[in-house]
């Protein structure tokens, strides 16, 4: 009441420099603030400006004032429209610009340029931004004190809480020319947090990138769309507080899974695994922001981590021969953790299991690794140059079981039964050394055994993503099978061997904790499909009547990758629906081959799925040669297919799905079955694929000979 009774000019005297007071007569209400700006008053009453042309701007509409050290503007921006402001050799020290947009809606503020003034020093021009009309220190948004030193523009994006933002500028008469640019528009308010339920994504701070609004509380939920599933969080920028700040994440904050983060990270802690589901919640208080965070997730098999590796606590994979080699690899020691444990009659397996010790030189690998047989020279039949044990039986037998094959070498013809394994063998027992030729549109075989089950492998509709495919056509490839769960939709890929019979990775039929992964019924087929979320237009959709896993099938290190997927009732074959070639097991497909890969899969590494089917060309790779890449977790059973130079290859989603190779007589023949690689598409981490000549005897066999 004392200060109403006070003139302007006694105000000006009574109060210190280093205060300022401000004043509107339509509200009867006074602010004041310390501040390190001189004494700036305004005045409803005072004459107009008279010399408009000093300030550069399309305000002509607003409310100008003039006090004695400062002027003020009032702005509205309708939503839709830029309003602009613009600060050109300004005359007076002080400058404020109240902007207002409609309900619903907040102020975006972009400033483009502000030039005159040292960066980091508010010695000279400062331009300040708040989340209110007036003033108030505990409702400032941003202040800048000249350019930031990548001098880039904008200068900055702010966002206010509600539909005001007071903006001012202030500078020393002793500086001339500084020159602020920015205009401000009007968005609609938008909500933040929720549930999230999906493989991968994005998530990010309200606005980003332009800075975040003050005064926000958003909580947000991700699961992983099956249960049992991880989530990988990569944050790609956190921009919260200054660096300089020391407020313990007091003020603003972003908490994942109850751990507070507000500080710039480095970029070994930017990327951590959570369980599912897991918690976020972002917070600002009323004053000063930044641009916020932006962070990317996915969901994924714990089982899949590590492919064919040891994983330590932290995530970090280990190459299986350095476990339990006397040196601690992983930060938590856990490679080393467990190297006594097992229980006597056990033996500890470099993949961090106990296995019976009745398993050790039987040439039936109980260890993903086969570190089991390491000391077994002596009992062994034959033993490998990477110390992998073979039986009597497999020895000289047509199969490759050692790398360097020791165990087909020097085989004299007591050995042989039959065909070379290079052979083809004839129904009737008779052996045909051409290569591949079944289904080439020659008789080969006497009894034309070697041409009687091609009514396969061929593409009617032909007309002359996997990660860097192209979409495919219409019934371009009419072998490929979607494999969908009822509340997951797509999870697998399968290929059409015969009208009942489908082929695809062991893998997708692991049982996790809550999800009965192996139950068959759980499961359906569709056929002919092109696009992915139109499963209702497929060509033909079945059941699935059992499912046939290979025994010896190691999710540890991915040996033995296949399985076999009987229909409720066979399929019929049309345009869009035929089956592919299965391949003797004598059949070559020979190092630099071009095959093709397909699948709906994720277009990218941590991307999403493909709604359309992708195709990819891919060519075989010596086992030797991609060995040396995955440090020998390539065993004979496996093929690789990719480009060394990265770029193109299958990925999560493509799992099951066909590798196929044309071969001369103009047939498709089913050379791999998707299975397991490194990342996707990285160079020098080709695909790995089960290779299915080795497997041509067990499909025989389990399907009864209809395969």
């Amino acid at each position: 009441m004392e200060i109403q009774r006070w003139s302007t000019k006694r105000v000006q005297r009574r109060l210190p420099g280093t205060s300022k007071l401000l004043y509107s007569q339509s509200e009867e209400r006074y602010y004041m603030e310390r501040d390190d700006e001189s004494l700036n008053l305004l005045d409803d009453k005072a004459d107009k400006i008279k010399n408009p042309n000093s300030l550069q701007n399309s305000l002509q509409s607003g409310k100008w004032q003039l006090g004695f050290q400062a002027m003020s503007f009032d702005l509205y921006a309708k939503y839709g429209n830029n309003r602009t402001l613009s600060l050109v050799s300004p005359k007076k020290p002080y400058y404020q610009w109240r902007l207002r947009v409609p309900s619903g809606h907040v102020v975006r503020l972009v400033v483009l340029t502000l030039h005159g003034a040292t960066p980091g020093s508010c010695s000279s021009h400062k331009l300040s931004a708040y989340d209110f009309l007036l003033p108030l220190q505990n409702k400032i948004i941003a202040r800048w004190c000249g350019l930031p030193v990548s001098g880039s523009s904008p200068v900055m994006k702010l966002t206010s809480s509600g539909n005001v933002m007071l903006v001012t500028f202030s500078f020393s008469r002793q500086r001339d020319g500084a020159i602020f640019k920015a205009y401000f528009q009007a968005i609609p308010k938008a909500g933040c947090g929720g549930s999230l339920s999906s493989w991968n994504g994005s998530l990010s701070s309200p606005y980003y990138p332009a800075h975040y609004p003050p005064n926000i509380d958003c909580s947000w939920t991700i699961r992983a769309p099956l249960p049992g599933y991880l989530i990988s969080m990569t944050i790609v920028t956190l921009n919260i507080q200054d660096s300089s700040s020391s407020d313990g994440c007091e003020k603003d904050w972003l908490d994942i899974g109850g751990v507070k983060l507000c500080n710039p990270m480095t970029d070994s802690s930017r990327k951590k695994t959570y369980s599912s589901p897991v918690s976020l919640h972002f917070h600002s208080d009323e004053s000063v922001t930044h641009k916020g965070f932006y962070l990317l997730y996915r969901a994924f098999s714990p089982e899949s981590t590590c492919p064919r590796q040891f994983r330590c606590g932290d995530g970090r994979c280990v190459p299986l021969r350095k476990v339990c080699d006397g040196v601690r690899d992983c930060s938590d020691g856990r490679d080393e953790a467990k190297c006594s444990t097992c229980r006597p009659g056990e033996v500890y397996c470099g993949n961090g299991q106990c296995r019976p010790h009745s398993s050790q030189c039987n040439s039936q690998s109980k260890c993903g690794d086969s570190s089991e047989e390491a000391d077994c020279a002596g009992q062994c039949y034959h033993m490998c140059h990477n110390k992998v044990c073979v039986s009597k039986s497999s020895v000289c037998d047509g199969v490759i079981d050692c790398k360097d094959r020791s165990d087909e070498i020097n085989c004299t013809k007591a050995f042989h039964k039959g065909c070379s394994p290079s052979s083809y063998k004839c129904a009737n027992g008779k052996c045909v050394n051409k290569i591949n030729p079944e289904c080439d549109g020659v008789k080969d075989c006497s009894d034309g055994s070697d041409e009687t089950r091609c009514g396969c492998g061929t593409r009617p509709r032909k007309r002359a993503k996997i990660v860097g495919g192209s979409d495919a056509g219409t019934g371009a490839w009419p072998w490929q099978v979607s494999l969908q769960m009822e509340r997951y939709g797509h999870v697998c890929g399968a290929t059409l061997v015969t009208s009942r019979w489908l082929v695809s990775a062991a893998h997708c039929f692991q049982d996790s904790d809550t999800i009965k992964y192996s139950d068959a019924r759980s499961w359906r087929a569709y056929m002919g499909v092109r696009v992915m979320n139109t499963a209702s237009n497929a060509a033909a959709t079945r059941q699935i009547r059992r499912i046939i896993l290979h025994s010896q099938y190691d999710q540890f290190t991915s040996d033995y990758d296949i399985a076999l997927l009987e229909l409720s009732t066979p399929v019929y074959f049309n345009d869009l629906v035929q089956p592919v070639c299965v391949p003797a097991a004598s059949h070559a497909f020979t190092t630099g081959t071009s095959c093709h890969v397909t699948g709906w899969g994720v277009l990218m590494e941590d991307g999403e799925l493909a709604s359309l089917l992708q195709e990819a060309t891919v060519k075989i790779i010596n086992r030797n040669n991609c060995n040396k890449l995955y440090e020998d977790a390539v065993t004979p059973r496996m093929l690789c297919a990719g480009n060394l130079q990265g770029g193109v290859d299958a990925c999560q989603g493509d799992s099951g799905g066909p590798l196929v190779c044309l071969e001369r007589g103009r047939r498709w023949f089913l050379a791999g079955i998707v299975s397991w690689g490194e990342g996707c598409a990285r160079q020098n981490r080709p695909g790995v694929y089960t290779q299915v000549t080795k497997f041509t005897d067990w499909i025989h066999l389990q399907t009864k000979g209809q395969v």
